[in-house]
């Protein structure tokens, strides 16, 4: 739409069409998300006394103003999205992006390596054998939830020494194929088991032939945190599998396209964004620098020379 749109009159026959067209631009698995965000904005011009022919630029501006009262920056950009085949305005652009920079995105926490290895090692297997199988697979493979949710048995091989996973249906359509340690103590398979889903409901010791949803996987990281006593659990959400996967890969020395091949990542700023500063990271950078040749032999440890550094830039400011 523009400013001209009310010069002439579209037959009601071209709305039927475009609409049309415009619902095959909707992704399938979201559609009704999309129509639910179209229902929003059109009560909202209804009730304010707009016919379906005043959509310009002013008031998608005072909706997108009204809706910042109720919903966070990252919000209005979803929003946005879901709109932005109607919505192609340079203002509304760049109302949105100011709201943005004052907004700082809140990541899945993820979790050490020790920390996993702690969990596999404490964690009793009654209670927590499926977790760690969810844990092992989720994060070697750099797993959605979902992905595991609906990963079949004949999808996995077992290769004797690693386990052959593939993750056929993704997010970016683009197949996946990974190798996961073999770890015989937590995951065995069964032949006649194809066509059945991976994760089954374990009981008092027992699978039983019950289908394990999205919402228990992912709970996954939150109760390896729960049981590590780690603070805030609720914050490792089921994605930060995902998260940690791509941020081990890159702290062992993967490089970013190495990284994007093992998430599925078209985007190299996406895979970026997945990859967290860990404190284990900054210390080892921090012992590549401090080995230079000669640096150590003239300075000693960077640690002793701050601390007894006569001079006084070195001395923390005094609140």
């Amino acid at each position: 739409m523009n400013d001209n749109a009310e010069s002439f009159s579209i037959p009601a026959e071209i709305k039927q069409e475009a609409q049309e067209a415009t619902l095959r631009l909707l992704p399938a698995k979201s559609k009704r998300v999309y129509e639910k965000e179209m229902v929003e904005f059109d009560n909202w011009r209804k009730k304010r006394g707009l016919g379906e022919g005043a959509i310009t630029e002013e008031v998608l501006l005072a909706y997108f103003f009204n809706v910042e009262k109720h919903f966070a920056a990252s919000s209005m950009w979803t929003k946005y999205s879901m709109l932005k085949s109607m919505l192609k305005y340079g203002k509304l652009t760049s109302y949105l992006k100011v709201g943005s920079r004052k907004y700082k995105t809140k990541k899945a926490k993820i979790l050490e390596r020790n920390q996993i290895e702690e969990f596999l090692k404490k964690a009793p297997d009654v209670e927590y054998l499926q977790v760690k199988v969810a844990l092992i697979l989720g994060v070697a493979g750099a797993c959605r939830c979902n992905e595991l949710t609906f990963l079949d048995f004949s999808d996995v091989q077992d290769k004797g020494s690693y386990l052959y996973v593939l993750i056929p249906d993704t997010k970016t359509n683009i197949s996946r194929i990974n190798a996961v340690e073999m770890c015989r103590k937590y995951i065995s398979l069964r032949p006649k088991a194809a066509g059945r889903r991976f994760f089954l409901r374990y009981v008092d010791g027992k699978c039983i032939t019950q289908h394990v949803g999205i919402n228990t996987i992912s709970k996954t990281f939150s109760k390896v945190a729960s049981f590590l006593g780690l603070p805030d659990p609720e914050s490792f959400t089921g994605h930060g599998m995902r998260r940690c996967s791509a941020t081990l890969l890159a702290n062992a020395g993967g490089d970013i396209t190495t990284v994007k091949r093992h998430g599925g990542w078209k985007s190299t700023t996406v895979a970026k964004n997945y990859i967290e500063e860990s404190l284990s990271s900054k210390m080892a950078i921090a012992e590549k620098i401090q080995v230079l040749p000669n640096v150590g032999e003239v300075l000693g440890p960077f640690s002793t020379y701050f601390r007894n550094s006569p001079s006084s830039e070195f001395e923390p400011r005094s609140k």
